[in-house]
């Protein structure tokens, strides 16, 4: 059995280490490719684009090792199958499960190896490469003007040249669109100009000959003022930049983050989560009023599961395995006999005594004297209660039940509206803040589960490409890359689909990311049953041949069916 495992072993070495190159160098050229406009013309160091291609390595590996597993699986039992090694197999009483057994084992050991990857060194690289991504975006390149095309400068500065003269740097037939200004937008346009870096080499000086300016007065689309120049000189500031890498970043996104670390700050907004749900539902309640339905987010738990069993129960377990055990200092015993020491008894500190105030120190109380303007303002509330009186105007105390009852329905109506919106405005606010708490919560459970989702997706794959293979043994390479890119595409539109779901909070996480890798799991072990069932080595050749073959089986199931009805009307 060791020589047969040795065997299916190296059957997938080779076609998983090619899958996993090719693969990788495919996406790596597209990625590239993309992100060339970035980094084309800008005089970046050999060191810096280096680096870029280092740190985009790891991003496209996590997404490529999966399916060259699928490639590597299907290709090696593909071929044993289409060379009858599987019939010899079975004929000496292997059953497939028995060859699979070593593969799946291998799937899993890499499986954790991947865990490991998408938590630790994933998330390292992904920060570095975000902090080279802003350096490279801040660095502005040396002028370089290209002929008969617009020139972006900046994001608000354009120019166009007929004809640039590269030893002198003289240029001919300038045009230049500035947009600084805003809604004073001026057109500038030159027979001729030399355009100069200054001594630092950062700023842009261009020295215009013979020509005229355009330009909105205020911003005023109907009034237009055109000033002709003999020479005129425009100078733009901070156009080059040299490269330069940032020293500190601590600022660190979801997929900056491992598995703990987005544990921590989830159990954290988890607290905040909880708490606005509850003023939200206080909030709500007020407003609609008792035995009133409200609509409310569903609670979400204060710790991720799987993220607490990776971090706290499997993390403690292994730290207790590896890491040293910490020695504690145990208490001296004192000699058999000895009374141990009995330590100094501190005596309490006594305040003196606060002296009693002599005579001398009492203060005699202050008489104040009557103010005439406070006098003079009474007498006058007085006088306008009297005037008030004879008007018909009573005061409370005054005023008959009827009136009293009028004015405070009226006040209890203001005081109801008023608590109303400010109920409604608070609610407001906290639906607002629960929203963003909630998205915050379920975008770092679906990177918890992503990342585990990922890693298993090995294991899933080597379960389902086995029966694929043994289907159709003599589709060839063709077969083994096109089921590779079908398979490899439905479970990426399952994973995505999940992420989106899962975003928008209409799924669990957990459900969200684990679907697919359940849905395919379930059927390889359906297809593996029927691979089991049979008697014959495989099921036929390639694909052409099963179609034929279910054609036949329809045509038969035709026949008996006409013979059915045949008989019953005889």
């Amino acid at each position: 059995m060791k020589l047969l495992t040795r065997y299916v072993i190296r059957e997938h070495a080779g076609p998983l280490v090619f899958a996993l190159s090719a693969l990788t160098s495919l996406l790596m050229l597209q990625y590239v490719a993309r992100q060339l406009a970035n980094l084309a013309g800008k005089g970046l160091p050999w060191a810096a684009i280096g680096k870029f291609f280092v740190l985009s390595l790891p991003f496209t590996v996590a997404m490529t090792l999966p399916m060259a597993v699928l490639v590597a699986t299907l290709y090696a039992f593909g071929r044993m199958a289409a060379e009858h090694e599987i019939t010899a197999f079975k004929a000496s009483g292997v059953r497939v499960r028995s060859l699979m057994a070593p593969v799946l084992v291998c799937a899993f050991l890499l499986s954790l190896f991947m865990v490991w990857f998408n938590d630790q060194l994933l998330p390292r690289t992904n920060h570095e490469l975000r902090i080279l991504n802003s350096d490279i975006a801040r660095t502005k390149p040396t002028l370089a003007l290209k002929e008969q095309v617009m020139n972006p400068i900046t994001d608000q500065f354009f120019m166009r040249v007929a004809r640039v003269d590269a030893r002198t740097n003289r240029m001919y037939d300038v045009t230049i669109y500035d947009l600084r200004k805003g809604p004073e937008r001026q057109t500038i346009y030159a027979d001729s100009g030399v355009f100069l870096l200054d001594a630092r080499g950062e700023d842009l000086q261009l020295q215009l000959m013979d020509g005229h300016a355009q330009e909105f007065l205020r911003g005023d689309a109907k009034r237009l003022q055109r000033t002709y120049f003999r020479t005129q000189t425009v100078q733009l500031r901070g156009i080059v930049q040299q490269f330069e890498a940032t020293a500190e970043d601590n600022y660190r996104g979801d997929r900056e983050q491992t598995v703990c670390q987005m544990h921590r700050t989830y159990m954290e907004n988890a607290r905040e989560f909880k708490r606005l749900r509850d003023e939200y539902m206080d909030q709500a309640g007020r407003l609609a009023g008792k035995g009133k339905l409200i609509t409310v987010s569903r609670d979400r738990p204060g710790k991720e599961l799987l993220s607490t069993f990776y971090c706290e129960t499997l993390g403690s377990r292994l730290a207790q395995l590896f890491l040293p055990k910490k020695a504690r200092a145990q208490a001296v015993q004192p000699p058999a006999g000895q009374q141990p020491p009995t330590p100094p008894v501190t005596q309490p500190v006594v305040q003196p005594p606060v002296p009693a105030p002599t005579p001398s120190t009492v203060t005699p109380p202050v008489i104040t004297p009557v103010d005439s303007a406070a006098l003079k303002a009474a007498m006058r509330r007085d006088s306008i209660m009297q005037d008030s009186t004879q008007r018909g105007i009573l005061p409370d105390s005054l005023k008959p039940d009827s009136l009293k009852q009028r004015d405070s329905t009226a006040v209890a109506a203001t005081v109801l509206a008023d608590s109303t919106s400010v109920y409604a405005t608070a609610m407001r606010a906290a639906q607002q803040q629960l929203l963003a708490q909630r998205e915050v919560l379920d975008g770092l459970s679906v990177e918890i589960h992503k990342k585990f989702a990922l890693s298993f997706a090995c294991l899933v794959f080597v379960l389902f490409g086995p029966p694929i293979a043994l289907r159709f043994p003599r589709g060839g390479v063709g077969a083994t890359i096109g089921v590779s890119i079908v398979v490899f595409g439905l479970y990426y539109v399952c994973l995505m689909g999940g992420e989106a779901l899962a975003d928008k909070g209409k799924l669990p996480a957990f459900i969200a990311m684990w679907i697919a890798n359940v849905l395919f799991s379930l059927a390889g072990i359906a297809l593996l049953w029927r691979v089991e069932s049979t008697t014959d080595a495989s099921r036929g050749g390639g694909l052409r041949e099963w179609l034929a073959d279910r054609a036949v089986r329809r045509q038969l199931a035709r026949e008996r069916k006409a013979r059915a009805q045949n008989t019953v009307t005889a």
